[in-house]
């Protein structure tokens, strides 16, 4: 059985290469370089080590005094401390200055650190692609283990959306207003609701709109971007201006990362404009 590593190290420049560059490609070494005569660093240290103990080794804390090893401060370009700085794949990642609250270094640390849920998740959806019935059973199990993991909850909601299962509603409507995923739920929510009503063909339903929302399900989003743009362009009118609700609730949660908003934002308003 592999021992897990120690959750707190002290690093100084001999051992620097394995411990934190060589380490950091299997697991993110978080550095903090410190000294003992730093108000701030003793406010920070003790809240990092804290951290690094809760973490079940998911990340490790790698302490640098900048006293004994002045030539890592420099290789580094630290300024002030304390200075934090997050190793991935062998590279500064994320990094902060100062004696942040312990909230805020929550914060930081999800940026760069998978939780054993967030893996559980990802190998969900992979298991959607292929068998969504026992994908959604295990999604239920872990949401049972989990209830208040609200990035779960909206990662299942979305499959149930992405399949047009009306349990999606439910479980959108379970995560609350403040947290991180409210504003990616109420997209989604949207989404929904759309999808649902394209399962009724009226008098006043339009083809080029279910045809885009059917893409967006399927995966196939530059499709349905791409439908929803020409919408705008040529039948903005339709459905109270649904084209343009909807592509406003797709940027959300896909995100302004995601490479095809930035563009299609800029279609979007030189449709409108």
């Amino acid at each position: 059985m592999t021992q897990s590593p120690v959750a707190v190290i002290d690093v100084d420049q001999r051992s620097f290469q394995e411990a934190v560059i060589n380490q950091s490609h299997h697991t993110p070494v978080v550095v903090d370089f410190w000294a003992p005569w730093c108000g701030p660093c003793r406010t920070l240290g003790p809240t990092l080590e804290r951290l690094a103990n809760q973490s079940n080794g998911s990340w490790i804390l790698a302490k640098v005094n900048v006293d004994e090893n002045q030539a890592l401060s420099q290789m580094f370009g630290v300024q002030g401390i304390p200075a934090v700085k997050a190793f991935k794949n062998g590279k500064i990642v994320e990094q902060f200055t100062g004696a942040l609250p312990e909230s805020q270094v929550k914060t930081w640390l999800k940026k760069f650190v998978s939780s054993g849920e967030d893996a559980q998740v990802s190998q969900l959806l992979t298991l959607a692609l292929s068998n969504p019935p026992l994908a959604k059973q295990q999604f239920e199990a872990l949401i049972h283990t989990h209830p208040s993991n609200h990035a779960l909850r909206l990662a299942y909601a979305e499959l149930l959306v992405r399949t047009n299962d009306a349990q999606s509603m439910h479980h959108l409507k379970q995560i609350p207003a403040g947290s991180d995923e409210y504003p990616k739920a109420q997209a989604w929510m949207q989404i929904a609701a759309a999808l649902q009503s394209t399962q009724v063909t009226t008098s006043d339903s339009n083809p080029s709109y279910d045809a885009a929302l059917r893409q967006f399900a399927d995966g196939a989003v530059a499709e349905a971007i791409a439908g929803l743009l020409d919408m705008v362009r040529y039948q903005r009118a339709w459905g109270d201006d649904a084209a343009r609700k909807t592509l406003l609730a797709i940027f959300v949660v896909l995100g302004d990362v995601h490479p095809l908003v930035a563009s299609a934002r800029r279609e979007l308003a030189a449709a409108l404009f």
